[in-house]
């Protein structure tokens, strides 16, 4: 038995110094409020980098393919033809005096 005591023991004094190498534990919950909140930042700021650099990215090849358009005098765009505009009617000339008729 004395063996196995040893051998618990030493289990014990094993997790206990392993357990002791842990990272320390916040006291408060204010500490992990705060740690919580500058993760959250963090990963906004990250967000808002990707998004902002996405849209730049964007631009930048837009105007690119606009300049090589240009360069090239390619009309990337096919508008259609205007259509036939139709003859003006006759205006007809509205006499300055006329007679009315009764409406029955």
């Amino acid at each position: 038995m004395s063996n196995k005591n040893q051998i618990l023991s030493g289990l014990v004094m094993v997790l206990c110094i392993f357990s002791s190498c842990e990272n320390p534990k916040p006291q408060n919950s204010e500490e992990l409020i705060q740690k919580a909140y500058e993760q959250k930042l963090e990963a906004f700021k990250d967000n808002k980098r990707s998004q902002c650099l996405n849209g730049i990215l964007m631009d930048a090849e837009i105007l690119v393919d606009s300049i090589i358009a240009q360069q090239l005098n390619l009309d990337t765009i096919d508008f259609p033809r205007k259509p036939i505009k139709p003859n003006s009617p006759d205006i007809k000339d509205i006499p300055e005096e006329f007679e009315l008729a009764p409406i029955k």
